[in-house]
């Protein structure tokens, strides 16, 4: 399948795609991914649920590396995190916005990391991008995301040891 062949949803924080056609995704949407990323340097999700009403959100994101991110949590879900290409790095929070722990997760030594429901965090790309397998609970109007005002600088991020 060609991302040309998804449906195209603006709507959220990144392009989404979906597909009504049952799909496999194998390494040609990988290699495609990372030619969009190349290419338009934007961030995009493949939904593999069938619409934003799923009780299961399955999507393999592709993501980019910013120079601030918002701390933010879910009131309703969890998140599982399976990185394809590249490593994720998971910073947690305490209720007042301070540091309180962080882990990589790289495919390899960690394979997968959770962040549980209401906890604050942010997930960021150790390199320029990473593209990663996410399942929530929980439906998409559900599962807004709660911003804090808490901003935090990449190099922060990346300084952690």
């Amino acid at each position: 399948m060609k991302l040309k062949d998804f449906d195209k949803d603006n709507s959220g924080k990144s392009l989404a795609l979906f597909s009504k056609k049952k799909f496999v995704f194998d390494v040609s949407l990988v290699k495609q991914l990372k030619e969009f990323y190349k290419k338009e340097k934007k961030e995009m999700r493949i939904c593999m649920h069938s619409s934003k009403k799923s009780n299961l959100q399955v999507m393999i994101n592709l993501i980019m590396l910013k120079e601030k991110y918002h701390v933010h949590y879910h009131k309703f879900s969890s998140e599982y995190y399976f990185p394809l290409v590249g490593n994720l790095r998971l910073v947690i929070f305490n209720n007042n916005n301070k540091y309180k722990s962080h882990v990589d997760i790289d495919g390899a030594r960690n394979i997968v990391g959770k962040i549980k429901k209401g906890e604050r965090h942010i997930a960021v790309p150790t390199k320029k991008y990473c593209i990663y397998l996410e399942f929530r609970s929980g439906n998409f109007y559900q599962h807004k995301n709660v911003f804090t005002k808490k901003l935090v600088n990449k190099s922060d991020i990346l300084s952690l040891k």
